[in-house]
């Protein structure tokens, strides 16, 4: 058998290792290669970077060579339970919660997908008794054919990666296309259309009603065959985003078996994931938080949720997001704005009649202007509601350089800092 790899990144790096491990021989396709020539293939193995309707899957299809999502080539090699997690936003730190958990209680469990680790890299050492979550992104989901999951999560499904779908129904679709491949779904009842949704497989949960999972009373009560309640006030990741991505992940916990104090402790042993709404220190009496996983507006709504008196760093690169439902939320939060990257102008026309803006050409740049924009007791936060790919390489470095930054300005303001 031979396998035709589209794409050398991360997921086809993964889709090689298990190929590899199974003897199959394998060539790479990478986005300008000549494709005139691709006969003796047996299979194709897509990487979610590619569209749909790019021209070599146009030219593969019509060759009849089948094609295979990496994910979907994972799951046919492995074993056990998986959960799956997909959302616009949140997905990231429900999934970590639902392994960390998972591990405390002394499952045997892998975490990966679009967290970071291919499902190809490990999906050969799953067995029986394994429990794998599995972030999914809309174009993961797109690729899925005989995939199955025993429990998945739908966070919640608002504007974003409208520079590759068309309309905002395209990207719903391929999110909701994940409840076809699960025996049990989760939906946020919060969530405008998610909550239309009807089916003997789905169950809600809520922050502002009463459904299978809700809050009450600064607690999660699961009201699933019987009640089991988990206390938020233990638990470290405040702002409500994170009340949502606990109560996801604690119903999901609560499917899987474990008892009460085994999700209170697994919930509660999470310290949260760098770049969301991360605290990096304090300068002078200013704290900055480091959220540069917000790569859209709604991300962007939930940090500002969280936080009053904001002196606000946004901006990167144009998905062809509308932020303007936000005018009212920064005229309430925001005191003043720093605007980088691709999209400074559109933002600074967006919200200048709300707030101060100003704009900056670097992130360093930036970090000086929102601390001399600030003063004692404001809040510097960095949720840029847009991509990194203009200025960085990805939103792990964005937030990197952040945070450098505070610390250079830390260090001449107040002195070395011991390390």
């Amino acid at each position: 058998m031979k396998a035709l790899i589209l794409g050398k990144g991360v997921s086809g790096r993964g889709a090689a290792a298990l190929l590899g491990s199974l003897c199959f021989a394998y060539e790479f396709y990478q986005d300008g290669d000549s494709f005139s020539d691709l006969s003796g293939f047996d299979f194709a193995v897509k990487s979610p970077g590619f569209s749909i309707n790019h021209k070599i899957l146009r030219f593969l299809k019509a060759k009849g060579v089948p094609i295979l999502g990496e994910i979907e080539l994972a799951f046919r090699f492995s074993r056990g339970k998986i959960v799956s997690i997909t959302g616009t936003n949140g997905k990231s730190t429900t999934t970590a919660l639902i392994h960390n958990a998972l591990k405390t209680s002394g499952h045997k469990t892998f975490i990966g997908g679009n967290f970071g680790t291919p499902f190809s890299q490990f999906a050969l050492e799953t067995t029986q008794e394994t429990i794998s979550v599995i972030e999914l992104s809309s174009f993961q989901i797109e690729d899925l054919k005989s995939y199955r999951s025993d429990i998945s999560v739908i966070l919640n499904i608002t504007p974003d990666h409208m520079n590759r779908y068309k309309k905002l129904s395209e990207y719903r679709k391929a999110k909701l296309k994940l409840i076809k491949h699960s025996d049990i779904t989760v939906l946020n009842r919060d969530d405008p259309y998610l909550k239309k949704l009807k089916g003997d497989n789905l169950l809600f949960f809520s922050r502002k009603e009463k459904t299978d999972v809700y809050v009450e009373k600064d607690k999660i009560v699961i009201n699933i065959k019987g009640k089991t309640e988990i206390p938020l006030t233990e638990l470290p990741l405040k702002g409500v985003h994170n009340v949502e991505n606990y109560t996801a992940a604690a119903t999901v916990l609560y499917l899987l078996g474990l008892k009460e104090r085994e999700i209170t402790k697994g919930l509660k042993t999470f310290r949260g994931l760098p770049h969301r709404t991360e605290p990096v220190g304090t300068v002078k009496g200013v704290s900055f938080i480091n959220d540069s996983k917000s790569t859209n507006p709604d991300s962007l709504k939930k940090a500002l949720e969280s936080f009053e008196n904001v002196i606000l760093i946004a901006g990167g690169s144009d998905k062809g997001l509308d932020f303007s439902h936000l005018k009212r939320l920064f005229k309430e939060r925001v005191k003043a704005a720093v605007f980088i990257g691709e999209t400074a102008e559109l933002l600074a026309r967006t919200f200048g009649s709300t707030t101060l803006t100003v704009m900056a050409n670097s992130m360093e740049e930036a970090v000086r202007k929102a601390f001399e924009l600030s003063e004692e007791g404001d809040t510097v936060l960095l949720s840029p509601g847009c991509a990194s790919f203009d200025m960085f390489k990805n939103f792990e470095e964005r937030g990197e350089v952040f945070k450098r930054a505070v610390l250079k300005l830390k260090e001449e303001l107040e002195g070395k800092v011991e390390s």
